[in-house]
């Protein structure tokens, strides 16, 4: 089943698809360009892969035919992770009348808020990228499907009583991984999409070893909280040159767009000429 997904203007492809392929599990994603590929579960057992490519300036989906579970579903899903139902004419008129923000929207106009294919995986995802590097976190997440997960990401169930320390990590990173697993098997945790983001914020910072920067961005890609923004985020700080009660009175005039607004202070940090002057062990706040 091939589909092309509609999506309004602009769309910033590169950008999405740079995001996913930083962070791609390998066995369970793969990105290649402007083509990403995610395993599926098949009607028979096995699995088959769908795949999603930039054609013709809009997305394509193929679905593979004996892909288990209704179409809609694996639909629903690449809308919400290519954050496809995005404003951006909207978004980027109200972001672009900020001084600061103008020119780095005018050059990277439709940047999205990549989503979440699974609640659960990018919330624990988020916790195993704390205070490590992109490649550490995505290391980490690995190992984690390995021992835990045959191959797969593994499930609430399995990781809430789990030596999820053992993968390699401080001790209290693995608790809160397993403190997160017990509230999303128990119900008590809502990583849905549209789940209210300031009430899922503050369940997850009443996690141990959870925090307001792990809490805001969980918020912005799993429940598609726009407003969403982690003020004391180490490259926010750099690039607004500011304190973090500093950084959220500045963005207080980016609302209900911050988590929009956040896409663009990375891109622009991600930049050569920013990267330069970013100490390598400084990047938590892309790592997740």
């Amino acid at each position: 089943m091939i589909l092309d997904l509609p999506t309004s203007r602009p769309y910033n492809a590169p950008h999405v698809f740079g995001f996913l392929e930083a962070r791609a599990l390998p066995g369970l994603e793969a990105v290649e360009g402007l083509e990403y590929r995610r395993r599926l579960p098949r009607q028979d057992g096995g699995s088959v892969w769908l795949k999603v490519s930039w054609r013709d300036d809009a997305p394509r989906l193929h679905l593979p035919e004996k892909a288990a579970g209704p179409p809609s579903e694996w639909v629903a899903r690449v809308r919400r992770l290519f954050d496809l139902d995005a404003n951006s004419v909207l978004i980027d008129r109200h972001l672009g009348a900020d001084p600061l923000l103008a020119p780095w929207v005018q050059a990277a106009p439709g940047l999205r808020v990549p989503g979440a294919w699974d609640g659960f995986e990018t919330a624990v995802r988020a916790v195993l990228g704390q205070q490590v590097s992109v490649a550490r976190a995505t290391q980490l997440a690995a190992r984690l499907m390995q021992r835990f997960g045959d191959g797969s990401f593994p499930c609430a169930k399995r990781l809430r009583d789990a030596d999820v320390a053992a993968i390699g990590m401080p001790g209290q990173r693995g608790k809160a991984v397993r403190a997160l697993a017990a509230a999303a098997a128990d119900g008590s945790l809502d990583l849905l999409e549209g789940a209210d983001g300031p009430s899922l914020r503050a369940a997850l910072c009443n996690l141990p070893g959870i925090g307001p920067w792990t809490a805001a961005y969980i918020a912005l890609r799993v429940a598609k909280d726009a407003d969403a923004f982690p003020a004391g985020d180490w490259v926010v700080r750099k690039v607004l040159n500011a304190t973090t009660a500093g950084s959220a009175k500045r963005a207080a005039a980016w609302s209900p767009w911050r988590a929009y607004a956040l896409m663009h202070l990375w891109h622009r940090a991600a930049q050569p000429s920013e990267r330069e002057t970013t100490p390598n062990g400084k990047r938590a706040a892309l790592s997740a």
